[in-house]
């Protein structure tokens, strides 16, 4: 089991997996983890693991993550935590953990913020689905909807393995229109297909200059 960093990968799945069973926390894996139990291993260095987070457990969850040494990221992180629900902690050994903290309804759905603003993201998308990486089972989105994720930031260079992955696999991705955003009772789902684009264009720039594609990196 030395593929790419899966011993750090296997070592920080189990102390987050902990966290999430002992304290009966809702949540579902997202991104590349996902993809690497698609493919039944690792296809490449993984930087972090992502997530949806039912807010009721959020407190546990950090306060047990900084048990283990994790500190909350600064930068843009810093603006994300405070108005987008989003937040990624840090650790000198393990990897990266980031989430999206909101209200995981019983029917499956995922709700951030409230009834003026927020964003709804419709059950279908993120039904509880079991992989196993390296003998550790967790649940994560469907495969379908990781394919839709992974599509939508198809220009990403990392992304590339994982595109002929889906491929060989006949995975083929969600319609992407299960992300809807309200505010003061308007559908503005176009805004957040929006700020997709837009971070794709920017980071399309950045590996032209010899940068990490994400500007968080």
């Amino acid at each position: 089991m030395d593929e790419f960093n899966s011993k750090v990968v296997v070592e920080t799945l189990k102390q987050v997996l902990k966290i999430l069973q002992d304290n009966s926390i809702k949540y579902r894996f997202l991104g590349s983890v996902v993809a690497a139990a698609i493919n039944g291993r690792l296809h490449r260095d993984l930087g972090d693991l992502d997530m949806v987070v039912d807010s009721k457990g959020r407190d546990i969850l950090y306060s047990q993550l900084k048990n283990l040494g994790y500190t909350q990221a600064g930068g843009m992180f810093s603006f994300a935590r405070k108005y987008l629900s989003l937040d990624q902690i840090t650790h000198p050994v393990l990897l990266d953990v980031g989430f999206f903290c909101g209200t995981l309804h019983p029917d499956g759905s995922f709700t951030i913020g409230g009834p003026r603003v927020g964003l709804n993201i419709e059950a279908y998308a993120l039904e509880g689905t079991k992989y196993t990486l390296y003998g550790l089972e967790f649940v994560g989105i469907p495969a379908r909807t990781a394919a839709a994720g992974i599509y939508a930031s198809k220009t990403n260079p990392k992304r590339r393995k994982e595109l002929v992955m889906l491929k060989e696999k006949g995975i083929e991705p969600f319609p992407n229109t299960y992300i809807h955003v309200h505010f003061f009772g308007v559908n503005i789902d176009w805004i957040y297909h929006f700020f997709v684009g837009i971070l794709n264009t920017i980071g399309v720039i950045r590996v032209k200059m010899g940068l990490a594609f994400d500007p968080w990196r």
